[in-house]
């Protein structure tokens, strides 16, 4: 049987993009996993991961919870430039419920998730994603 590369990459995104997600739901530090050591931002600025990890965290601090968690990946796409080098996306939609003592919003919207391969693993370099602004 003979391998597809093109299957496994785009599985690779999916699920990092799945993990990354679901951890978000969580408010989970386990989203870091999914993260570059830095990432690329519109104007070809680069900042890094900590900036993102330390936003995050604010973010994250305005909820006791998000509760109802649900996206839905509408596209999924990746460029290789040779063997250990790509860039790719994942985008659909996603929404949830942000909750803080009595009070509740609902949070939703498309997102896209900017990945690079790097070292044969795809990392995170630009977020768009419901709740969160840079």
């Amino acid at each position: 049987m003979q391998e597809n590369p093109t299957f496994n990459h785009q599985a690779d995104l999916v699920n990092s993009a799945i993990r990354f997600i679901n951890s978000w739901f969580r408010q989970s530090k386990t989203i870091t996993a999914e993260l570059s050591n830095f990432f690329i931002l519109p104007g070809n600025k680069v900042i890094g991961a900590e900036v993102i990890v330390a936003r995050l965290k604010g973010i994250f601090g305005q909820s006791d919870e998000y509760v109802g968690g649900r996206y839905d990946i509408i596209d999924v796409n990746f460029e290789l430039m040779g063997e250990e080098k790509g860039m790719g996306f994942v985008e659909g939609v996603a929404g949830f419920r942000a909750v803080l003592k009595d009070q509740s919003k609902i949070i939703s919207g498309p997102f896209k998730l900017y990945f690079a391969l790097q070292n044969g693993s795809w990392k995170i370099v630009n977020i768009e994603f419901p709740g969160f602004a840079y």
